[in-house]
């Protein structure tokens, strides 16, 4: 029996290829009026997630930008309702271009795989595995911030301040597994994939996010400011913050988009196994 998506997709893609893509249009310029207007995204980053939205639902259906519009609105509400003041994190909650890139790029280039690829399962897969990535990571990092303790840091295990890339708490890691076990449920509710994609995509998912904490912790830049504290950002009050460690290209969204396609890469390789 299909999803309720799944009728939508059988009527979506019956549709003339004109109709088609008016409907992706207005659609996605209905979801850029309201990223702009609830500040959920800049407008640099509104546009960029029209042309991701454009690409996933061209070549994925109802099916595929319900789990795409699932992440997006999500993460941005959380983000807006959790996300403390923080002098750490080089950017706020209002997305940019290249945050979309970060958290949008895999998803969307799995999909095209999906559909030239000989395995389309396990790129599918694949998809699902970065939206729970990114899913994961979001709500890790933003609910964390409510712990009542510090995080530690995943290498060390000492306590590091809150919002300091590469700390994690229980609260945060509890978060993004179920995190992730929602995007891999809402998978198997619209495109009705096996058990073994369900465990993949969450796991997955969950693993992807964990690497995005570990990479934060070692390669990712951090700067240190003139008081000795540290913060992500190269630059405040028009002067420069001298680096701390890291790789000075490594910023936070080269971070989130390697943990994605480490989930893209970790997924689809299961899947071809199994």
């Amino acid at each position: 029996m299909k999803s309720w998506t799944g009728i939508l997709d059988s009527l979506f893609f019956s549709l003339h290829l004109g109709w088609r893509v008016a409907v992706i249009l207005v659609l996605m310029a209905v979801m850029v009026v309201i990223a702009r207007k609830r500040h959920f995204l800049t407008l640099s980053g509104a546009f960029t997630a029209a042309l991701l939205g454009f690409v996933v639902m061209y070549i994925g259906g109802v099916s595929a930008i319900v789990l795409l519009l699932f992440f997006f609105l999500s993460s941005s509400v959380i983000s807006k309702l959790v996300r403390s003041d923080c002098s750490i994190a080089a950017k706020g909650s209002e997305r940019d271009m290249m945050q979309v890139i970060a958290n949008g790029l895999p998803a969307a280039l799995s999909l095209i795989l999906f559909r030239l690829s000989p395995y389309p399962d396990a790129f599918l897969a694949a998809f699902a595995a970065a939206l729970a990535e990114a899913e994961a990571d979001t709500l890790s990092g933003e609910i964390g911030r409510l712990s009542h303790r510090d995080p530690v840091s995943i290498i060390t295990l000492t306590r590091v301040p809150k919002g300091i890339s590469g700390g994690i708490t229980i609260l945060g890691l509890v978060s993004g597994a179920l995190a992730s076990f929602l995007v891999s449920l809402l998978f198997l509710g619209t495109f009705g994939c096996s058990l073994v994609a369900f465990l993949t995509v969450a796991a997955s998912g969950f693993l992807g996010s964990v690497l995005d904490s570990f990479l934060g912790a070692t390669v990712q830049v951090h700067y240190r400011r003139k008081d000795g504290s540290i913060t992500e950002k190269s630059e405040e009050n028009g002067e420069r913050n001298e680096r701390a460690r890291g790789i000075r290209w490594m910023d936070n969204d080269m971070v989130n988009l390697l943990s994605g396609f480490f989930s893209v890469a970790l997924s689809s390789s299961f899947m071809l196994l199994f």
